[in-house]
């Protein structure tokens, strides 16, 4: 996003709530979630809550303490947790340099995100480098660079940045602001969104779909509004994805995607998904949004995963599985609910004895 002055955004605000820090010299360049965020970037906090593995209910307060964050959006509700640590002789969020007291941080922030950066995109310049490393991208980039190795179809449109050797098949789609690694192939019917980063080598079979909005929506004044989903997606060295196969964008940090991953066809992979090496998903799998994926985790066709949820390292989910909560590493889980995989085939052993009585 383009650098947005601190003033312009208070005053954009107009809160009559009280600001609780302004460094008037600071700039917005970007945005992202509390624990990525850096002095540039804009963020929000929802309270003190009950941390999750995947920061489901929000970030706790201790973590406030070490982060460097530009714009932060809090709860009006946190005063008396301030006045408290002022009483004790501490200061409230340090590495903070703008603190704007909001009665819904959530909507705040989305609010920020349709002002600032409804435009963003990790661009790259003339010479096809990536320009900007955080979410939000210069959007003074972005002009389309197509290496003079890379093989690109007459019917292909191509307005981002395709890398040395890539190959972009017919009816394929490559938007401004969306960077293809070297030796990648796009094979046919491919749409690369912005701000999506692919590494080298990785292979798009057709129809497959990386970096659209994802399926988020918030309540706000009794009505559901559509979460803006502009972090993009960031992808791995030698990934693989199946025709049809869907990998949706983050919120404030993007998904990301390992190196070495491959998806079968109808995959899902929801918005701000993190998920490891040497990922295997069989087809019509899908993870729904905010999910952790460790190492080497596969899933067999048909397996589901909720939300806020983390696979362990190297843990199996059998065909058709319904995961409604974590699986610790190197287990093996089947069913619905899914369940350690010995314990669901003795359950399904007993339940065909006792359907035969």
């Amino acid at each position: 996003m383009k650098p947005v002055a601190i003033s312009a955004v208070l005053d954009w605000i107009k809160s009559e709530g009280v600001v609780l820090r302004v460094a008037p010299s600071t700039e917005i360049t970007g945005f992202a979630s509390v624990d990525l965020a850096g002095p540039g970037d804009a963020s929000f906090w929802l309270g003190d809550t009950v941390k999750s593995a995947t920061n489901a209910n929000g970030f706790a307060s201790s973590l406030l303490d070490s982060v460097r964050i530009g714009l932060l959006f809090v709860p009006c509700s946190i005063m008396p947790e301030v006045e408290s640590a002022v009483a004790s002789g501490k200061e409230f969020a340090p590495g903070v340099s703008c603190i704007v007291p909001v009665e819904n941080p959530y909507h705040a922030m989305v609010q920020f995100l349709e002002k600032f950066a409804s435009g963003s995109f990790a661009g790259c310049d003339s010479a096809g480098s990536l320009a900007g490393s955080g979410c939000a991208g210069d959007d003074s980039a972005g002009a389309p660079f197509i290496a003079p190795s890379a093989r690109v179809h007459a019917s292909a449109v191509v307005e981002g940045c395709v890398g040395e050797n890539a190959v972009v098949g017919p009816g394929c789609v490559v938007m401004r602001g969306a960077t293809l690694g070297a030796n990648c192939v796009l094979e046919a019917n491919v749409t690369v969104y912005p701000n999506v980063v692919v590494g080298d080598g990785c292979v798009f079979q057709a129809g497959a779909v990386i970096g659209s909005r994802g399926f988020g929506f918030y309540e706000y004044e009794g009505q559901r509004r559509p979460v803006p989903h502009l972090a993009g997606v960031r992808i791995g060295r030698g990934c693989s994805f199946g025709a049809n196969s869907v990998v949706a964008a983050g919120f404030l940090s993007p998904t990301t995607i390992g190196d070495n991953c491959h998806f079968d066809s109808f995959v899902q992979v929801a918005h701000n998904c993190r998920l490891g090496n040497n990922i295997f998903m069989a087809s019509q799998s899908g993870l729904a949004g905010s999910v952790t994926v460790e190492d080497d985790v596969e899933l067999a066709g048909g397996a589901q995963v909720a939300n806020h949820l983390t696979l362990g390292k190297g843990c199996r989910i059998a065909a058709k599985a319904g995961v409604t909560k974590s699986i610790p590493a190197g287990l093996t889980v089947s069913g619905f609910p899914a369940e350690e995989i010995t314990v669901w085939r003795r359950s399904m052993v007993r339940l065909r004895q006792m359907g035969k009585k």
